[in-house]
């Protein structure tokens, strides 16, 4: 069977802006963390808001948050699962344009974390609010594209009624 040109279609107009995505996170998450690596030592703090944000360079061989610190292999396999996932909905089909760009930046997060992995074995991180623990731009972008999947998933289409 072949695919017809409307699909094949959409999946090019959803796959396109993702993957701009992707790569626009991916060099930004990159530059960032070559910038904090090259220009502060690990442990180095810089306030930017007095008390509230800093610059803070750390090195961090867990999950998000701290999260299976010392897990190398699980955190490879997981990230590597989740470009995989990301992927494939992507290439299933159109989706809304959060789930495009949700998909991008999850996209683009998890293989700006899992270049660190593979290279260094261990991520940079190097936001600090004073209330939270310390992220990079991967970190931000995964996070709001969850959050974007998860408004997609909820809004409902227009035409379709809700499951009664």
């Amino acid at each position: 069977m072949g695919v017809s040109k409307n699909s094949a279609a959409g999946r090019t107009r959803s796959l396109l802006p993702a993957l701009a995505t992707a790569l626009l996170v991916f060099g930004a998450d990159q530059g960032i963390k070559a910038i904090v690596e090259n220009s502060m030592r690990v442990g180095e703090s810089i306030p930017l808001v007095p008390g509230f944000l800093s610059l803070t360079h750390i090195k961090n061989d867990g999950g998000a948050f701290g999260i299976l610190g010392g897990s190398q292999l699980l955190l490879l396999v997981g990230s590597a699962v989740a470009v995989v996932v990301v992927l494939w909905m992507l290439l299933s089909g159109p989706g809304s344009r959060a789930t495009t760009y949700g998909c991008g930046l999850i996209l683009g997060g998890a293989a700006g974390n899992l270049l660190d992995r593979l290279t260094a074995g261990e991520v940079t991180d190097y936001v600090h609010f004073s209330f939270w623990y310390i992220f990079n731009a991967a970190d931000a972008a995964i996070t709001v594209g969850v959050g974007l999947l998860l408004l997609s998933a909820f809004r409902s289409e227009p035409g379709r009624r809700p499951a009664d």
